[in-house]
């Protein structure tokens, strides 16, 4: 879950390259993105963060694991679970619209979970997989399109190449980055970050936090 492979050495070496990555992987050193511990749990946490603000995915997938994950109090304060495959499968999907889900959303985690439970679908096996064979076996699934795929690949499964480059807040930090503000599309958000691989997904994060959660925190 905390990315203890990750050589951060490597990536330093890479940022080098650019003054602003380079100045960003500095006043971040040791920071390390956050993996689900499974890649089911990956794909859900994209599922609900498909076109809406971060902040918003956050408050629905929030009452989507109390209502279905386990529980555990310790001294006074209530620690919730993420939700099984099997929970979720036995889940109506018209009572998980209930956090907040769009009917197309909790009929695709519905799907997912069932898929997963009946033992049709083995997603760990996607650890196998060259990133390219693991994307196109994800897209097949419905309700999983390339953005969805590709951050479950750098977020469940540490592929920190990976670059879901449709995403409007890599886009946001990449325009304000190097374009000035100037809108980019996803093409030209590859080219960019392109000049950090291996490690173009991490870049992006690190990207991110720098621009947009950093001052927020702060704050």
């Amino acid at each position: 879950m905390f990315a203890t492979p990750f050589d951060f050495d490597s990536f330093r070496r890479v940022a080098k390259t650019d003054r602003l990555m380079n100045t960003i992987s500095r006043e971040l050193v040791g920071l390390r993105p956050i993996a689900p511990p499974s890649i089911f749990e990956a794909l859900v946490i994209a599922i609900t963060e498909q076109q809406i603000s971060l902040e918003a995915a956050i408050a629905i997938r929030s009452r989507l694991i109390e209502k279905y994950g386990d529980v555990v109090k310790f001294r006074g304060r209530m620690f919730y679970a993420f939700p099984t495959a099997t929970c979720l499968a036995a889940a109506k999907p018209s009572h998980m619209r209930g956090v907040g889900l769009s009917q197309g959303k909790a009929l695709y985690i519905s799907q997912l979970a069932r898929k997963i439970a009946a033992n049709q679908l083995d997603l760990e096996q996607l650890r196998e997989m060259e990133d390219d064979a693991a994307v196109a076996a994800l897209t097949k699934i419905k309700g999983i399109g390339p953005w969805t795929a590709e951050y479950a690949l750098v977020r469940g499964m540490g592929r920190v190449n990976s670059l879901p480059a449709d995403d409007l807040g890599i886009q946001r930090a990449v325009s304000q980055a190097y374009f000035k503000g100037k809108r980019v599309s996803s093409k030209e958000v590859r080219r960019v970050l392109s000049r950090f691989s291996p490690y173009s997904g991490i870049a992006a994060f690190y990207l991110m936090y720098y621009l947009f959660w950093l001052p927020r925190r702060a704050e």
